[in-house]
């Protein structure tokens, strides 16, 4: 059975025999190469269907069903995008995979996106099925995964702009693809006052400096740090958003993962753009610590943490840059979205992370810790644990403001997951 994708057709279904619709005449065999199968999905300005080629391989065809300028801009600068980002994790596009239909009487051409077919579940419907979060092996995984896609992504000056559980898939094989690029757009076109654009917002997962149509980088960082707080605590976001305090809080709830990894996740989603990672490259690093040492942290350490990030999670909060009103994206599957124009960008240097920052710290939470000795103790943490020593030194005095230095140092060699490492940060900041 072939479909007729005519927007104005009666009755699309026709015989995989017919060359053209029965019902109104629309060809049936696109760009001579392409017929549709079934409908995946529509929703928002487009549909989404499976679609067989010439040898015949599935692949997804997407097309837009109004001609609005703008959302034929999105439309060709997904196809041009897709056809310069080489990556396993990225849908494939062939050449002229990007072609307009006409179909028997209709005014309009309708513009068609052919691309390769992701088998396998989003993580948003995964976990549903699941029935429960993801663990922290697993989440180390699918982040490297995700992470070095990014890496692509960025170095090719390409902002996702809309990372979320549903639009990330897992495939049959077990590996992750991100899909999607429909809202993506060059860091130079984001960030040109001159040219007009799109407003991305997801709730809950688009930052702050997004919303205001000043996307870099470390915007898809926010979003994809707050997609694994998804994964590892099988809770909806709106659920840790405080609207009274703007406070996001939701260590407490993350039960299978450590502080550690607790820590770089706080890292990806820091409030401000610059207090995230610089590239995708310092947090794989920090991955691999992660990984390499989990092993070697003393039951009776990691116990003595995870009740502590337990207990005083409610003390520690993050700034959230979403109303929960803010609007949905769409996904691979054809979920409705919201582009809405943009005000033009403000001039000003991009903002990037440093790869190795220390915090500062209000000095009305820490009467008891002198200046020089929270620069330097900031300092010697990022020897030992690199770039997520500023977060994990505000997030330990935010939690016990009335401790001293030499309890403060004690606190701090806990997130040192070595043992022999940590003895030496220790011995370092004696007096």
């Amino acid at each position: 059975m072939s479909l007729c994708i005519n927007p104005s057709c009666a009755d699309p279904q026709s015989s995989d025999e017919h060359l053209f619709c029965a019902s109104c005449g629309s060809e049936l065999l696109l760009e001579g190469r392409y017929r549709v199968l079934n409908l995946r999905g529509q929703g928002g300005f487009g549909k989404t269907y499976e679609v067989s080629d010439l040898e015949s391989n599935a692949k997804i065809l997407k097309i837009l069903t109004d001609n609005y300028p703008k959302h034929v801009e999105l439309f060709q600068r997904e196809a041009d995008l897709l056809s310069q980002l080489h990556h396993p994790g990225i849908p494939k596009v062939e050449p002229n995979a990007y072609f307009t239909f006409y179909p028997r009487n209709w005014k309009e051409p309708l513009h068609c996106l052919a691309m390769e077919k992701i088998v396998g579940l989003d993580l948003q419907d995964y976990l549903r099925q699941r029935g429960h979060p993801i663990d922290e092996k697993l989440a180390v995984q699918w982040l490297k995964q995700v992470l070095k896609i990014l890496q692509v992504v960025h170095n090719q000056h390409v902002l996702h702009r809309d990372i979320k559980p549903s639009n990330i898939m897992l495939k049959a094989n077990g590996n992750i693809c991100l899909v999607d690029f429909g809202t993506a757009r060059s860091v130079t076109n984001v960030s040109n006052p001159q040219r007009g654009g799109t407003r991305v917002v997801s709730s809950f997962y688009t930052p702050r400096e997004q919303i205001h149509g000043q996307a870099v980088p470390q915007s898809d960082y926010f979003a994809l740090g707050r997609t694994f707080v998804y994964l590892v605590t099988g809770k909806e976001l709106s659920q840790f958003y405080d609207g009274g305090t703007d406070n996001f809080e939701w260590r407490s709830t993350a039960i299978n993962i450590s502080p550690r990894f607790a820590n770089i996740l706080d890292w990806l989603m820091a409030p401000i753009a610059s207090q995230r990672p610089a590239n995708a490259e310092v947090v794989l690093q920090q991955l691999v610590v992660l990984e390499s040492s989990g092993q070697s942290i003393p039951k009776s350490v990691l116990n003595q943490a995870l009740e502590s990030e337990s207990t005083q999670a409610a003390n520690t909060s993050h700034s959230d840059p979403n109303h929960p009103e803010s609007t949905a994206g769409s996904n691979h599957t054809g979920h409705q979205k919201s582009a809405v124009p943009s005000p033009p960008a403000s001039t000003g240097p991009t903002p990037t992370a440093p790869e190795s920052a220390t915090v500062p710290i209000n000095a009305n939470i820490e009467p008891s810790i002198r200046p020089e000795f929270s620069q330097k103790c900031q300092q010697v943490l990022a020897e030992f644990i690199g770039p997520i020593s500023g977060i994990v030194y505000q997030r330990t005095v935010a939690q016990h403001p009335e401790a001293t230095e030499p309890e403060l140092v004690q606190l701090l060699s806990q997130h040192i997951p070595i043992p022999k490492q940590s003895q030496a940060f220790q011995q370092k900041l004696r007096p």
